[in-house]
């Protein structure tokens, strides 16, 4: 009995080995998701008065009472169930939500929900869930299907925010409201929207990404910077479904103002996030049933550091290093089987950025637009490691693709709601099948 056994386990273990060697492990997210697949995202952030205003003579946190938020967004892709994820990523205690609902929206009503749609979401069987600092939980499954591109709205009630000090700035539109109204059909709140010459942000509390069940199904991620903060995201969605391509999941992982090697610096440092370097595993890789990575970033590790009002806080930056950026992350999504599509760096001449009523904060020269030049030129390279390349200069209206064209740009970097959909019309169909 003994040397059967021995036999048999050393039949297991050989099995095993030659599994080991002759197929490679490169499974994706998308086969070990189990059917959830990421529908719809947003970067956390931190936003933390008390440390932006360096209030440390303050004892405890700052906070309100007693607050109800509204969260109307859209998954990319449909789904049998739903659940969410809720972090408390940058929070400074534990983090308590007394209650969470969900239902279907309205196009023209953003704080209504359709008669009967309304569910509970629940946490290991509770309604109310308490989230560690620095940790996420993952919603029970709901019994709600939903269709790719439709209004789904979330209600988180708080008796306490004082620990709250993760958002995301983009992605969903946001109302708040005082009393629990997490279960009320109509609400009457105020919008969580910030806008300024600094830009333009939708605040989502807590909220971090949105799954559904779609077996068989898998998603890919754009992130970046303030040029991927947009509705690119959407439109693609839109894009592939006309197309019948109903089983990828797009994922919005933008942050205005990041950088790819360094945090955010200057005032709003908070608000322009870590480096694309800290957070490509938990914003990209990491989420549910990725199978793609669209990478684009990088104008700000130029630009920022090159401010007015940021130099001496942000760090310049060289062309090497920044390649040598490039290619760990490149490298890393490749040990997990995941694909990545890397940008070409676009046209930034004519952008001024005005920052606060301060006046023009950075001028474009072509001193400063060399280092952009040699990493389209390794990007466009062999050496560069990634699974493809999506070029960009096609958009400029100079020949040498230093200057965007005029309908395509709002202030000579970030595009216009024409430029975005042809970025996306100029996407290729085989990057998503």
């Amino acid at each position: 009995m003994k040397k059967a056994c021995k036999r048999i386990s050393g039949i297991f273990l050989t099995v095993m080995l030659a599994c080991l060697f002759l197929f490679p492990q490169q499974a994706t997210a998308k086969n070990a998701s189990n059917g959830w697949v990421g529908a719809w995202s947003t970067s956390p952030v931190e936003f933390n008065v008390k440390k932006m205003l360096e209030l440390d003579c303050i004892p405890g946190e700052i906070g309100l009472k007693n607050l109800t938020f509204r969260t109307r967004l859209q998954p990319t892709i449909s789904g049998s169930q739903i659940r969410f994820t809720l972090t408390n990523e940058f929070g400074t205690g534990p983090l308590t939500i007394n209650a969470v609902t969900v239902g279907k929206g309205y196009e023209s009503l953003p704080q209504a929900l359709k008669p009967f749609s309304k569910k509970n979401v629940t946490f290991n069987g509770s309604k109310k869930v308490t989230i560690p600092a620095g940790e996420a939980v993952t919603s029970d499954p709901v019994k709600m299907s939903v269709e790719a591109l439709e209004y789904v709205t979330v209600s988180l009630y708080m008796k306490e925010t004082a620990n709250m000090k993760t958002y995301g700035l983009i992605g969903g539109d946001t109302y708040i409201m005082s009393g629990n109204l997490a279960g009320s059909y109509a609400t009457l709140g105020v919008p969580m929207r910030m806008e300024g010459d600094f830009g333009e942000y939708s605040v989502i509390p807590v909220i971090s990404c949105m799954e559904v069940y779609a077996p068989g199904a898998s998603s890919c991620v754009f992130i970046g910077d303030s040029t991927l903060a947009n509705d690119i995201p959407i439109l693609l969605a839109g894009r592939l479904q006309k197309a019948g391509i109903t089983d990828m999941g797009i994922l919005q992982q933008a942050i205005k103002g990041n950088r790819l090697l360094d945090d955010g610096a200057g005032f709003l440092g908070m608000a322009y996030g870590e480096s694309m370097m800290d957070r490509f595993e938990r914003d990209a890789l990491n989420q549910p049933g990725v199978e793609s990575v669209f990478l684009k970033v990088g104008a700000n590790d130029i630009i920022h550091p090159n401010c007015e009002s940021m130099k001496g806080e942000a760090r310049p930056v060289t062309t090497e290093e920044m390649i040598a950026g490039y290619t760990e992350l490149i490298e890393k999504a490749h040990e997990r089987g995941i694909k990545v599509y890397l940008f070409t760096r676009s046209a930034w001449k004519g952008y001024t950025r005005n920052l606060l009523g301060g006046g023009d904060d950075i001028q474009w020269t072509p001193e400063l637009d060399q280092m952009r030049v040699e990493i389209n030129k390794w990007i466009r390279s062999s050496d560069n490691p990634a699974d493809g390349v999506i070029e960009l200069d096609w958009m400029c209206q100079d020949e040498a693709a230093t200057q965007l064209k005029d309908a395509y740009t709002t202030d000579g970097v970030h595009f216009t709601a024409e430029g975005q959909q042809a970025l996306v019309d100029s996407l290729p169909m085989e990057f998503f099948k």
